[in-house]
């Protein structure tokens, strides 16, 4: 079905859906710092950035605990939920928080182009961290991913933001820099961009792969979409 036109082709899209953290600020590191503070109070103390990524990034923060910390009560897993945020309210006033401004450019395109924006962040400092950096208003919805029982890698976070945007899954775009978020939008049948900043990440299900968004142009994102299938690494030039 034909959604809307931009320079005589098709466009299949009417909403693009942003993952906070890592696609449009990097606090990945203060987030790192935090929960490495506090696991080492529980006896892990190589707890690596990598670890973080694989095993803890774009996930609410009780699970994962349980994931680095299997078998632990719930009653300590709430105690060690609040911790980490006590440690990365404390480091986030110490440490600049940096913007992608590629992808800032691609969201100010988009709204421009009369696409729907939102953003679906498992964080609860998601929101407040963008309304500090004068960036919320970009959005015409926030699906509050830290109040959804289940988080990524399932789809409902992504399925609350198309339904405040009222529009069908189908007709979304997600840009995710985890694993689990790209997961996430397939099983909402929606259309993701995987954003790999590293080259480490592995984005199965992914229908496109860039290292930053500044690869990604309004118009080039309009062309891939238009029935191109599989997904498509564009390498970061020299």
């Amino acid at each position: 079905m034909s959604i809307a036109f931009e320079k005589g082709f098709v466009m299949s899209f009417r909403a693009v859906i942003f993952d906070v953290d890592g696609v449009i600020i990097d606090t990945a590191h203060i987030h790192h710092l935090s929960w490495r503070e506090v696991f080492k109070k529980y006896g892990v103390n190589n707890f690596t950035f990598s670890d973080f990524k694989e095993k803890i990034d774009g996930m609410p923060r009780e699970k994962g605990v349980m994931k680095i910390l299997p078998g632990i009560k719930p009653a300590e897993v709430k105690k060690i939920a609040a911790m980490k945020q006590f440690y990365f309210s404390k480091f986030l006033k110490e440490k600049k928080v940096k913007i992608f401004c590629s992808t800032i450019r691609l969201i100010r395109t988009c709204r421009k182009k009369g696409i729907k924006t939102a953003m679906a962040s498992s964080s609860r400092n998601a929101r407040p961290i963008l309304i500090r950096e004068g960036l919320f208003k970009l959005f015409d919805a926030d699906a509050k991913g830290a109040y959804i029982k289940k988080g990524k890698p399932f789809p409902d976070i992504f399925l609350r933001a198309a339904a405040l945007l009222k529009v069908k899954p189908a007709e979304c775009v997600v840009f995710e820099d985890a694993p689990a978020g790209i997961r996430a939008a397939v099983s909402a049948g929606m259309k993701s961009v995987g954003v790999d900043r590293d080259g480490k990440q592995c984005f199965t299900g992914a229908d496109m792969v860039v290292t930053d968004l500044s690869e990604v142009s309004f118009e080039k994102l309009c062309r891939f979409f238009c029935g191109k299938k599989g997904m498509s690494r564009i390498k970061r030039k020299k």
